[in-house]
Order: structure tokens, then C-alpha cells, then sequence
């Protein structure tokens, strides 16, 4: 069966055959590679408040270049900011009113919907985000109403391969590769909230092809096999001990998430150089969790309570070295792309101070300006974008790759970042549609989701 799905989602279209490898084979599609690609790098709550002091420093070189040869402005947001539905607009071009995806969960057979809290985003745990008050199921792939960008490709014989995207689980059939963010939330047990999940052992479609998690298992990173030099380029590991427990506590979850970003990242730069797609995508979800967690120890003064200077010289600096991290990886796509490539980098919102009452373990949360930033092929050099928004993304990414534009999007591309002469080249084209989403809707039954809460449940993750 396995070789059955390679040779058909692969082989015969110049991508993955039977062995693994990719078919360069007489007759097959010219490689992605060869072709141009497009690669979007995506970072949870990424913010120019953060990265604009750290260019200036000379400690993000991947994203300044990025700036100063490439376009680059503000992406707007949108409410409720659960990321799971902005990053799914952000794949579908519309919002969640139509494709369906609203937040982590949604109510079990007979329990009542997930509340929110009052600054957008999904409530606490025992505040229907898993706790024992509430009858909830995890959001799922086959719960999205819209194609997204991967379903699309497929449609004009191009190729996607999307890493490590929210509410991709169960993986889809498409031509190329998916490797699942399976469940988008491991619970932090101190505060119930999520994390950007991550493989987990024995639960079926975490990728397309299926085969394809036994090749990348073995990048998978655990929170206890984070090498300590890697830790130290957050905060000191020694001096962890000398925090109040609340705040020891997010740094075990902040683990958690730099475990999972480091898997996503491992794989991601893997297949990126074993199979050639038109349109790579990553996201990394680390960056969100630090900001939530370590926005007081960055920011003291913007806190209306104190902090002290003790741990904020322990934790201080852990937002800004995440970014760091992060620009290392983008600079490593820069490095692998060729005169025909086009990187888009991206956020779904932005951050802020924020003081909730019994809640000392969140300190930043979600403001509507995020980040989008455009580099390479087609790109206008030095401009500035403006008025961009989430539903632009997917149409942007269509007019760079030659594809039309559905006119049923609710976007258009950022016309300010793209290269007129580009632009004249290749000028939109429109579709009236497409076709619905391909592939089953994946599994509706309880069981399955019985089994990943007694997972959760076995973990301490909820109650």
C-alpha cells in the first residue's frame, strides 16, 4: 500500500517515487526546484516591536536583509486571535465564518461550546479548554470547510509541502507532503494552556504520505533531550532553581515548545532538501508560547505588579534569543534558495503587556499588528507594505507562483511588494472556484478523541 501512495502522490507527477527519493526519471515534471519555489516561513505572534531593536543589533542578519532588500511592513490581525483560526485564513484566504475553524476545540457530543476569554483568545483549562466543565473535542483537518493552499496546488499540477501548519491533523491527501501538527496543543499542566504540538506516538495520518512518519520520527526532539547548549541560549539552566515555582513552571513549558520547534525544525529542513515542492511552508509556534509566558521578565516596566530584578535577569532575555533562534533558521532557507525562489515571512498577530488577575504565568497576549515581510523573486526592493491583512496572504502567494485567484477569495495580492515588471509579466488571472477539499474528512467518531484526552489525561495535561 505504501509504495501504492508514493508512486501515485509522488512518482508520477516528479516528486516522491517508491523508494523515497525524488523522481528525476525521463518524462517527469520539471522539479520544483528547477521551476521556483515559494517558501513561507511562518512565526506565531511575531512582532516588529521585538524584531526592529534586534535588527538594529545586528542579531537578526537573516530578517534584515530580508528588510532592507525585500518588502516588508505590518499584517494585520483579526478577532477572536485563537491561532489555529488565523493561521487557517491565513492558508484558506477567508475568514473563519467560512472555512470553519474557530479556535483548539469545539464541543463534544453533548457538551457545551469552548468559552473564550475576554481578550480573544481560548479560555483557560476548567474554562472550556479541556477541563472537567466541559464536553470538548480537539479541532480537526476535516473540520475546515475551505481549501487551503496545499488543496489548491494540487489542483494545477503543483506541488505543496507544508510542515508543521495548525489544524493540519489528520494529515490530507495532496500532491506532495504533510507533516501534521498533530493536536495544536499539548497542555502545560501549570496553566492549561496550549502548546504547538507535536508528533506523538502511535496516532495514525500525523503525515501524507503515511509512510513519511517513519523517516521523521527519528528527528523528533523531547523536552529531556534538549542539548544544554541550546538551553543556554535562552537562560541560564543553574540559576532556573532560584525561581518562584509559577515561573519554574514556565520555563518547563517553554521546554515543551522548544522541543517541538526544534522537531518541526529538523524535519522541515530535511524534506525541504530531499523533496522539491512549489510552495514550502513552516511554522513555528515557540516564539507565541515564550511571549505569553516571558513578556513580564522582558518588559517589567510595562507591569502594573512587580517583577523581580533577580528573575528578570534570568528570564530577561528569552523572547529576544527566541527570535534569534528563529533568524537562524530563516537564514538557512535564504541560504538553500535559488535566483527563482521568494521566501514570505509572516505572523498572525503581534503581542502586548497584559495583567490577568490569578493568572502570574501570562504576561503578554495577541495585539492585531503582526509581521509580513517578502524576499526574492518578484519582490519590489525596499518597499514598504501597507494595509495588509491576513486574507491577502494566500492571493499573494498565488500571483507569485502563476496561479489564479479564486473569486470567491477575500483578499488580493499585496500589490506594494510586488516588482511591477513582475507583475506585468505575469499578470492575475481568476477562476470562478475550486474544488472543494479533496480526500475524507477524517475521523468523526468519538473514540479517537477519547483516546487523545486519556492521553492528555495520563499526562496531567487536564483533569
Amino acid at each position: 500500500m505504501m509504495v501504492v501512495v508514493l508512486a501515485l502522490s509522488g512518482c508520477a507527477r516528479g516528486g516522491v517515487d517508491s523508494s523515497g527519493n525524488a523522481d528525476r526519471s525521463v518524462g517527469a515534471k520539471e522539479p520544483a526546484a528547477e521551476r521556483g519555489r515559494v517558501i513561507v516561513f511562518g512565526i506565531d505572534g511575531g512582532d516588529w516591536q521585538v524584531i526592529d531593536p534586534l535588527i538594529a543589533s545586528g542579531r537578526m542578519p537573516a530578517m534584515a536583509r530580508v528588510v532592507r532588500e525585500g518588502a516588508s511592513g505590518v499584517l494585520m490581525s483579526m478577532e477572536p486571535s485563537a491561532s489555529p483560526s488565523l493561521w487557517t485564513t491565513i492558508a484558506t484566504g477567508v475568514g473563519p465564518d467560512r472555512h470553519g475553524i474557530h479556535g483548539f476545540i469545539v464541543p463534544g457530543p453533548g457538551g457545551a461550546g469552548p468559552k473564550t476569554d475576554d481578550r480573544g483568545g481560548e479560555a483557560e483549562a476548567g474554562e472550556g479548554a479541556g477541563g472537567a466543565h466541559t464536553d470538548v473535542r480537539p479541532v480537526t483537518s476535516g473540520m475546515r470547510r475551505s481549501p487551503a493552499f496545499w488543496n489548491i496546488l494540487g489542483q494545477f499540477d503543483r506541488k505543496s509541502g507544508v510542515v508543521g501548519w495548525l489544524v493540519t491533523w489528520p494529515a490530507e491527501p495532496i500532491d506532495g507532503f504533510i507533516v501534521s501538527s498533530y493536536l495544536p496543543y499539548l497542555y502545560n499542566w501549570s496553566t492549561g494552556r496550549p502548546l504547538k504540538g507535536t508528533i506523538v506516538e502511535g496516532i495514525p495520518r500525523q503525515t501524507f504520505p503515511e509512510g513519511l512518519l517513519d523517516e521523521v520520527s527519528a528527528l523528533k526532539v523531547r523536552p529531556t533531550e534538549l542539548d544544554d547548549s541550546l538551553l543556554r541560549r535562552f537562560y541560564d539552566p543553574n540559576r532556573i532553581g532560584a525561581l518562584l515555582p509559577a515561573d519554574r513552571e514556565c520555563v518547563t513549558g517553554f521546554r515543551w515548545s522548544l522541543a517541538c520547534d526544534e522537531t518541526y525544525a529538523r524535519i522541515a529542513r530535511r524534506l525541504f532538501d530531499k523533496y522539491p515542492v512549489d510552495l514550502f511552508a513552516v511554522y513555528f509556534g515557540g516564539s507565541d508560547v515564550a511571549s505569553h509566558r516571558f513578556w513580564k521578565f522582558a518588559h517589567p516596566e510595562a507591569m502594573p505588579y512587580g517583577v523581580r530584578p533577580d528573575d528578570a535577569a534570568v528570564l530577561g532575555g528569552v523572547i529576544d534569543a527566541y527570535y534569534v533562534y528563529l533568524d537562524g533558521l530563516l537564514g538557512e532557507y535564504m541560504a538553500r534558495m535559488g535566483p527563482g525562489d521568494t521566501v514570505v515571512v509572516l505572523s498572525d498577530h503581534g503581542f502586548k503587556p497584559v495583567m490577568i488577575p490569578g493568572r502570574p504565568n501570562t504576561s503578554g497576549h495577541h495585539r492585531m499588528e503582526g509581521i509580513v515581510a517578502l524576499w526574492g523573486r518578484g519582490v519590489r526592493p525596499g518597499a514598504r507594505i501597507t494595509d495588509a491583512r491576513l486574507v491577502d496572504i494566500l492571493p499573494t502567494l498565488l500571483e507569485l507562483l502563476g496561479l489564479p485567484a479564486a473569486d470567491g477569495l477575500e483578499g488580493r495580492p499585496l500589490a506594494g511588494a510586488l516588482d511591477p515588471s513582475f507583475v506585468a509579466a505575469h499578470p492575475p488571472r481568476h477562476v470562478p472556484g475550486y474544488k472543494d477539499k479533496s480526500g475524507p474528512r477524517g475521523p468523526e467518531s468519538s473514540d479517537l478523541d477519547q483516546n487523545v484526552l486519556e492521553r492528555l489525561r495520563s499526562l496531567g495535561y487536564i483533569d
